[in-house]
């Protein structure tokens, strides 16, 4: 029934004209005119999955963002560079080859198979981080096909054995007797020295931290923001030693943008680091991070062992991190 004008008739003159010219569509096989009738082959062309470029793929991974659990840029970065090394010794070429390479194999082993018994596992578990299962679910709603991936995602891989923390009396002296004269010396560099053994940052953090990151909570505890932590999230508020809170505190000198430690970043990356080991003897593989262990192990032993307290300023994502790397032989009381 025509509702406009109350009448079984037909209105022939409201229908639109049927379009009979050819529709244009971009497939992945290329430019194609279609009519209306092979819109099901249009249909099955587009559900057919693709197989990319390695390159490409890469591409793809570190320029997307999940709408969860998104890492971070550096972190997809060292995946990929651990993908291409990978590659590069199975003899494949990511710019000219697609992904249907990820399921070839070498001396009758599949790719990561063979490359944790001749190389290293280390390279392996980040590589296939690519291709974990969100990122399985994202790669299938592009339409590339997922199935070359299969081997790297079913092999079993032993977990990270957690090295647990050896302070050294006399290392630690040097550290503090170096580090402490910089305050005169070179004021900014020992502002890296505080915040990294002091309060426990990493460089990346040192990098970022700002004076208003320095905060004070509603009890009267000394935090730092920690802005895009490790373990997730916008932010994290960590407690800190308030002593060494209120030494760097104290420091606070006027900087353009407000960063604790405002100085090149390579400063920080390459001098720092080369200080270490040159002047304090740090023969660790990451000095700056040799000094936030120190302050980790010197929170929990002056917090009566308290792993919990150390975890909470070091920002681990759990209690069982901390407790495997700096909890050691219990603090035992004389008998008499």
């Amino acid at each position: 029934m025509n509702t406009l004008t109350q009448t079984s008739a037909l209105d022939t003159n409201s229908r639109p004209m049927m379009n009979t010219n050819p529709i244009r569509a971009v497939l992945p096989n290329g430019d194609t005119l279609i009519t209306r009738g092979g819109i099901s082959a249009v249909a099955d062309e587009l559900a057919r999955p693709s197989w990319p470029m390695i390159e490409e793929l890469f591409w793809t991974y570190e320029s997307s963002r999940l709408t969860a659990g998104n890492p971070k840029d550096d972190t997809k970065r060292k995946n990929v560079v651990s993908m291409r090394r990978i590659l590069v010794r199975a003899g494949i070429d990511p710019v000219t080859c697609d992904i249907r390479h990820f399921a070839g194999s070498v001396g009758n082993r599949c790719i990561p198979e063979w490359y944790v018994c001749t190389h290293s596992a280390n390279d392996v578990r980040l590589a296939r981080s690519m291709f974990s299962k969100r990122w399985i679910m994202f790669y299938r709603s592009q339409n590339i096909d997922t199935r070359p991936f299969a081997n790297w995602v079913a092999l079993p891989l032993q977990g990270i054995k957690v090295k647990q923390f050896d302070p050294n009396r006399e290392e630690l002296a040097r550290i503090v007797e170096k580090c402490e004269s910089l305050i005169v010396n070179d004021p900014q560099m020992w502002l890296m020295y505080a915040l990294a053994y002091g309060l426990g940052l990493r460089s990346s953090e040192i990098k970022r931290a700002r004076w208003g990151d320095l905060q004070e909570d509603f009890d009267g505890n000394k935090l730092i923001r920690i802005h895009s932590p490790k373990s997730g999230g916008k932010w994290q508020d960590r407690p800190c030693d308030p002593a060494w809170w209120d030494k760097i505190l104290s420091r606070n000198i006027a900087s353009s943008d407000g960063l604790i430690v405002d100085v090149q970043e390579d400063r920080i990356t390459r001098d720092f680091p080369q200080f270490l080991r040159e002047e304090c003897g740090v023969v660790d593989l990451r000095p700056v991070h040799r000094l936030r262990k120190y302050c980790g192990h010197r929170v929990m032993r002056s917090n009566g062992n308290n792993a919990f307290v150390a975890s909470r300023a070091l920002g681990h994502s759990s209690v069982e991190m901390t407790s495997r790397v700096y909890v050691g032989n219990p603090q035992i009381a004389p008998s008499f």
